[in-house]
């Protein structure tokens, strides 16, 4: 593998400074107040380079929401892979990070339930349908594919059946949370289990 030339990586970090500034402009006043010259200022870059790199506002806005994407992806990955043949560890632990990502991040939040009849998105991003239903879908995908792994001798179909709705259990809360995180955590994780005939979080001691 080739190594990167200096350019590229001044490229990168450059790139990976204005995301960064981009979301904490957009995290503290709301996306749509956020102008193309404050990211510059903030990130210490020129805005040419901005429209050089992203084409528009739009075009980085996109960049910035697959990059929470694969944060949050990545994230529910590591999660799981903690827990490896351990169903309630694992979901539970999954829930737990989603809810609690979604908080940390009002962009994430809002591509996770924009795919809702709402207007209510926090970080001032329009419905990003696209992206929501990659994002729940993906998210699905992972939770399928550590089940086939971890635990094997459970019905494909009654897993993918549960990771989609343990997937839509959570962000269901997000829009419209009437509990605690750590109580949602576990009602979720109970309802997974019971409908796959697991040991439920509660006979275990967790």
């Amino acid at each position: 593998m080739e190594r990167p030339t200096l350019r590229d990586s001044y490229r990168q970090h450059a790139r990976a400074l204005v995301l960064e500034s981009a979301y904490e402009l957009s995290a503290t006043k709301g996306w749509d107040k956020v102008r193309m010259g404050e990211i510059a200022e903030k990130a210490g870059a020129s805005r040419a380079f901005l429209y050089k790199e992203f084409g528009d506002k739009a075009g980085l806005g996109d960049a910035l929401v697959l990059r929470e994407t694969e944060r949050f992806l990545e994230g529910i990955r590591r999660e799981l892979g903690n827990y490896r043949s351990d169903a309630a560890g694992g979901i539970g632990a999954a829930v737990r990070f989603t809810l609690a990502e979604a908080e940390r991040s009002p962009l994430l939040k809002a591509v996770l339930i924009s795919h809702r009849e709402s207007t209510d998105h926090p970080s001032g991003v329009l419905p990003l349908l696209t992206t929501s239903f990659t994002l729940l879908e993906r998210s699905t995908d992972t939770l399928v594919e550590w089940f086939a792994e971890s635990l094997p001798e459970v019905s494909q179909e009654d897993v993918a059946h549960a990771a989609d709705a343990l997937v839509r259990l959570a962000v269901s809360h997000l829009a419209l949370p009437n509990a605690d995180t750590g109580t949602t955590g576990r009602q979720i994780t109970e309802v997974a289990l019971r409908y796959l005939g697991l040991e439920s979080a509660g006979s275990n001691g967790r």
